[in-house]
């Protein structure tokens, strides 16, 4: 997929984002070893996540996303998608093998900080102590981690103080849509003299052309079209809702726009509408 002028977009419903092809290449000229370096979406498969191991199965739409390399990306999500899951694991990954000084995830408030802190970084490191938990180094904060040789800021976006000082090369900014635009520009300014620049922002969205919609609308915008395995027509359930839904013996369907058979979910091709 060539997005050298384009960001990389993945639209709301059922939307989505190894590290990465060029980023394997840095890691062979700094360790001499990147051919040897499994990439993302395969690594990810020897991980246990949430108690279960992690798969494909059921989410076979964020197959491509796992594999994306662009290094400015959008999630515009819906709940339960497993996108926070993919950016916690690509900070993972990226640590270990990404070459980053730095990496900085912005929550809305602190108190998301120590949640997600306690109740996703940490039990993700007890889970894989043979790989995570084996790169952990000598910090036990629930707002900074130092994974291999990366630290991992955890930081809400309303407190300037926190966003201070902070020398980073990818940024995860999470609910983008609850954040101030001064510290949307004031944690981007850490990133001035990186040579990554990596940028992920995903939300839920509130306002049109605001936050999370308005970033979107500068990538290539991919939307998950669902393929009828009937008459093999393509549906945009965001395009057709809710006339896409259909109620068959008493239960609520998605149905194909044209001949309106049951669509299964994980059948489907990720399609970009901007092709700027």
């Amino acid at each position: 997929m060539n997005r050298r002028n384009v960001n990389a977009g993945f639209g709301k419903g059922f939307s989505a984002e190894g590290i990465f092809d060029f980023l394997l290449t840095s890691i062979d000229q700094r360790t001499g070893n990147g051919k040897d370096t499994i990439p993302f979406h395969e690594w990810v498969k020897d991980i246990t996540l949430d108690g279960k191991p992690f798969t494909y199965d059921r989410h076979e739409y964020l197959f491509e996303p796992y594999q994306d390399n662009h290094p400015h990306q959008v999630e515009m999500k819906a709940t339960q998608m497993g996108l926070t899951s993919k950016a916690m694991l690509r900070v993972a990954y990226g640590a270990r093998y990404g070459g980053y000084r730095g990496i900085l995830y912005l929550f809305p408030s602190k108190s998301d900080v120590t949640d997600f802190s306690k109740g996703r970084i940490d039990p993700l490191i007890d889970e894989n102590p043979d790989t995570i938990g084996k790169w952990l180094k000598d910090t036990d904060a629930s707002n900074i981690k130092r994974i291999w040789n990366a630290f991992l800021y955890l930081r809400g976006m309303k407190s300037r103080v926190g966003l201070k000082s902070i020398p980073v090369d990818f940024i995860i900014m999470d609910e983008l849509d609850e954040a101030p635009q001064n510290a949307v520009d004031m944690a981007v300014e850490r990133m001035a003299h990186s040579e990554f620049k990596e940028i992920l922002k995903l939300s839920n969205p509130t306002l049109p052309d605001y936050g999370i919609d308005a970033a979107f609308q500068e990538t290539d915008q991919r939307y998950w079209l669902l393929k009828c395995e009937k008459c093999n027509e393509y549906t945009c359930l965001e395009d057709t809702f809710p006339d896409c839904l259909k109620i068959v013996n008493g239960q609520v369907i998605r149905a194909c726009q044209k001949c309106h058979s049951e669509l299964n979910p994980s059948i489907g091709q990720w399609v970009p509408r901007n092709h700027r």
